[in-house]
């Protein structure tokens, strides 16, 4: 039986979303297929693991000393329990589910040290999490795709405090108010705001930078609608889900939109109310981006729907709930996702580790090589 480790938490923002989605994935893996393990990222970076950790509601008063610190070592795909000055081995992980949001997770970083380790991974590979991850470099990527995306202006935190007064008037140049100011790597609407004068926008700035180190600000649109929509891979097809639009009860959406419900109690309509050739536009969009980019695993793409047009804001390689409500009707078709997830992470990492990254060479023994203590003369 496969060991499946699920990665949740995180030094992030988004730690208590990523919470949710873990324990969620945890208890949804088939049981009788693969044997779940729950590794939970403190927010201090620490790893934990341990079966309080699959029940939700444990984590409103965690107990840590209940729990085994644990680590993986460089080459290796075995998960260590750290004890003092000690590691033993518990048992080797044949493949991970990154439910980490935000920071470390779904940057690419994680998948980094999977790498590193020979564990496989059911998530985008590096490169397509860490530019995913920056809005920025979406921007740029999906450019390059030739995918409709909304005007920006990029400020990095130094520029700002450096020339406050300059980063306004270059905004103020650039749009008309209001303007929406977002930081470039952090998910679930946190440090979003938007500015109606010079006032509001520099306060937004500051804000922004709290939480980031590069922004990105953009025309706040008027009288649009948020459009998601999600894919996954299913052996050489891509799998899209149906259009869903989030309820926005301010003139963002919030992070209480997101998670904690508007006040109607009902934040979504799925599926969307679009016309059926604009949900078939989203979803072709949503295909192009996700094979051109060679994604892995579940990943929902946002879309701002303005006065007709089609514009691509952000894409989410490590979605809330990992989407399974896009995907699935009942919990039973997420276990069977799941499944179907992890199945192709295996199927891509036997397919990586096939191919021959040896290549016999005879440039070490030239005789112009003279080293003498560690220096090339």
């Amino acid at each position: 039986m496969k060991n499946i480790a699920v990665f949740f938490g995180g030094k992030s923002c988004e730690h208590d979303i990523s919470v949710i989605t873990g324990v969620l994935t945890l208890n949804s893996i088939d049981k009788e297929k693969f044997n779940p393990i729950p590794i939970y990222v403190h927010n201090d970076g620490t790893w934990f693991t341990g079966k309080l950790l699959c029940d939700i509601s444990n984590y409103k008063n965690l107990n840590l000393n209940k729990l085994s610190k644990v680590t993986f070592f460089a080459g290796s795909n075995n998960l260590y329990e750290l004890r003092k000055n000690r590691s033993k081995r518990l048992t080797n992980i044949d493949c991970a589910v990154n439910c980490m949001h935000g920071l470390n997770g779904e940057d690419g970083s994680l998948i980094g040290l999977l790498k590193l380790c020979g564990v496989a991974f059911c998530s985008p590979d590096i490169f397509a999490s860490s530019f995913a991850m920056d809005k920025d470099f979406t921007k740029i990527v999906l450019n390059g795709l030739g995918v409709e995306k909304l005007p920006y202006v990029r400020i990095h935190k130094t520029s700002f405090y450096l020339k406050r007064k300059t980063a306004v008037k270059m905004i103020e140049n650039k749009f008309k108010y209001p303007v929406i100011i977002k930081p470039a790597s952090l998910g679930s609407s946190i440090g979003i705001s938007t500015a109606k004068n010079a006032r509001e926008l520099e306060n937004a700035l500051v804000l922004a930078f709290n939480y980031d180190s590069k922004v990105i600000v953009e025309k706040a649109l008027e009288n649009f609608k948020e459009i998601n929509c999600s894919a996954f891979k299913k052996d050489d097809a891509i799998v899209v889900s149906s259009c869903e639009e989030p309820i926005l009860a301010s003139e963002i959406l919030t992070f209480s939109d997101k998670y904690l419900g508007s006040k109607t109690g009902n934040n979504k309509k799925f599926p969307a109310d679009i016309p059926i050739d604009v949900s078939s536009k989203i979803q072709s969009i949503t295909e192009k981006i996700y094979r051109k980019c060679d994604f892995l695993g579940v990943i929902r793409i946002d879309f701002i729907l303005h006065n007709s047009k089609i514009y691509v804001n952000e894409i989410n390689t490590v979605p809330g709930s990992l989407s399974y409500y896009l995907h699935c009707k009942t919990l039973k078709e997420f276990t069977e996702l799941l499944t179907q997830l992890i199945c192709e992470g295996l199927k891509q990492f036997n397919e990586e580790n096939g191919r021959n990254y040896v290549f016999k060479s005879s440039v070490l023994n030239q005789s112009c090589l003279n080293c003498t203590k560690g220096k090339m003369l």
